[in-house]
């Protein structure tokens, strides 16, 4: 599962797709309140977002685990989406 596109769309949303189909619209408002995050109140950084395929990001720095934002859409705790694309060997 990796993010393929993303596009900030206003009022702090972005739109994110996934390489397996899945897409859809996040609200990362409850961000720009939070540490480093609170660089993105402004618009035109925020505008600058990117993804990394892991993250979606603004810079280096900057950024959050596409795994998070993927678990938003599709409206399932991390935990349970990590289940489903990482696997781990056995002994």
């Amino acid at each position: 599962m990796k993010a393929i596109d993303v596009k900030a769309i206003g009022n702090y949303n972005i739109s994110v797709s996934f390489d397996d189909g899945v897409r859809g619209v996040v609200d990362l408002s409850y961000l720009i309140q939070k540490g480093i995050f609170r660089e993105l109140s402004d618009p035109s950084l925020f505008a600058k977002v990117y993804t990394t395929g892991e993250a979606i990001a603004w810079s280096d720095e900057l950024e959050i685990d596409a795994l998070n934002i993927y678990a938003k859409i599709v409206n399932k705790p991390p935990a349970e989406v990590a289940e489903k694309y990482f696997t781990h060997p056995t002994d």
